[in-house]
């Protein structure tokens, strides 16, 4: 049992369920009005709880409950807690680095250099897909073909940046020599967050080489790691505040990215035990709710966390739903972790509806009505899920949207390649699919389709991993 990786079932169907919905609710942003609205995202100022605004809470409760079994995998393959932590490290710049391409508008930079946005977008996609593809294992020659496909990729974003930093609009300003100050409004929060990237990135850096003291890969990570962090700090000023890539949101890759971050981390240090997760729940919940107040505004460390902490505590309560699970698995104990998760699930709907009196249910304004009833729905479904297929055995049911939950990044990437094509190409979906039930219906068929499409390119070892 000692390499043997634990997976859980009903972990991997909440994932593909909740990645299947994301590409759902995505593709029916479009339908507007013609679909009924409790399928759409509230407005900021509107309480109400849609469908769109559930998807990516449960998707962090599945980042969480991921973590405690991750640790422990890489524990049982020999891993130290440093090398955890740089793993760790790894994969927060992978995310942070996608969601800052993936969430930039590509079309005033294509327009300045003559090339369809589409393109930009697809290239950047082909560049996540050549550094972080999971290559397999190979020597000699093959290995160097990899090897100089993950470099290209890097080169490529690099390149994507440089048009960005270089061609700036027509009412944008040439670009200003220097770094964050040179076009951030309220930097100090921004300086904050790229100093835990500087310290991600550079303690990679020590860490590779201390186990490496190769010298030359030593330089070659460092100039890669000076390309990372170019992408993320160089700006140009100008009126609006920024010329060339835009952090300002850091979109659903790179929300991610800092979620996984912070609770990785701390569960680390947490050592496995209950105590110290639900202390960091506490915490994050209670930041969430100073921000609502406006306290944490007045203290001056609003935005300093992504989300202000309610990404985190939502990541928080998927850890505890692990804990919970790891000292309650089997049959046997299914009555007691039943009972446990039930519990949970009334505690935070009687928590969201005595916030309720006082914050409105809203996904924009990052509410802590908002959290608890997500948690309430997500330990609820998570339960119901576990004993369908953990306990009656009746995973198979889901096998044909399995991809999303096993290749979760590929099938998130590829919709705006699609999306891409589908533009450049000047394809014209059938008039009764773009609105009603029809445009439900071809928003439902894409979503298998694009799970489809990730499990052929995992047959063909085309796979985005970090």
């Amino acid at each position: 049992m000692k390499n043997q990786a634990i997976r859980i079932a009903s972990i991997d169907i909440f994932r593909a369920l909740t990645m299947l919905l994301m590409i759902f609710v995505n593709d029916i942003s479009a339908l507007g009005d013609t679909v009924p609205h409790w399928l759409h995202h509230a407005a900021k100022d509107e309480d109400m709880l849609g469908l769109s605004d559930i998807v990516f809470p449960c998707f962090l409760f599945c980042v969480g409950l991921s973590i405690p079994f991750a640790v422990k995998n890489r524990i049982s393959k020999g891993d130290s807690q440093l090398q955890i932590i740089v793993h760790i490290a790894q994969r927060t710049i992978a995310l942070l680095t996608m969601g800052l391409f993936s969430m930039n508008n590509f079309t005033i930079t294509a327009n300045t250099i003559g090339i369809a946005p589409e393109w930009l977008k697809i290239l950047s996609v082909v560049a996540f897909f050549m550094i972080w593809n999971v290559y397999p294992q190979a020597e000699g020659r093959v290995k160097k073909i990899f090897s100089t496909l993950q470099t290209c990729g890097w080169i490529i974003l690099a390149t994507l940046a440089l048009i960005f930093v270089g061609k700036p609009a027509e009412n944008e300003s040439q670009i200003a020599s220097g770094f964050i100050s040179a076009g951030f409004s309220g930097g100090a929060k921004y300086i904050f967050q790229y100093l835990i990237i500087a310290i991600c990135v550079f303690g990679m850096l020590t860490i590779n080489f201390l186990r490496s003291r190769n010298v030359f890969k030593l330089l070659i990570n460092t100039l890669i790691s000076i390309a990372i962090l170019y992408l993320f700090l160089f700006k140009g000023a100008n009126a609006d505040g920024l010329a060339g890539l835009r952090p300002g949101w850091w979109q659903i890759l790179g929300l991610t990215g800092w979620t996984y971050f912070y609770a990785a981390v701390i569960f680390i240090f947490a050592k496995n035990k209950f105590l110290p997760v639900v202390i960091a729940w506490i915490f994050f919940t209670f930041l969430c709710i100073a921000a609502n107040t406006g306290l944490a505004a007045d203290m001056g460390i609003a935005g300093f966390i992504p989300g202000n902490g309610c990404f985190q505590s939502i990541a928080f309560a998927g850890i505890i739903a692990s804990l919970l699970m790891q000292n309650n698995q089997g049959k046997q104990n299914f009555g007691k972790l039943s009972l446990s998760y039930l519990a949970v699930s009334v505690l935070m709907f009687v928590a969201a509806t005595v916030a309720h009196r006082y914050f409105i249910i809203s996904k924009l304004q990052e509410t802590c009505t908002w959290i608890f009833y997500c948690i309430s729905i997500s330990f609820a479904l998570l339960i119901f899920i576990y004993w369908l297929t953990d306990i009656k055995n009746k995973k198979s049911w889901f096998d044909i949207i399995k991809p999303a939950g096993t290749s979760t990044l590929t099938c998130y990437v590829i919709p705006s390649v699609w999306y891409s094509a589908v533009s450049l190409a000047a394809i014209t979906y059938p008039e009764f699919t773009r609105a009603g039930v029809g445009g439900l219906i071809k928003s439902f068929v894409f979503a298998f389709a694009v799970t489809g499409l990730t499990w052929i390119l995992g047959k063909m070892k085309i796979k985005l991993k970090i």
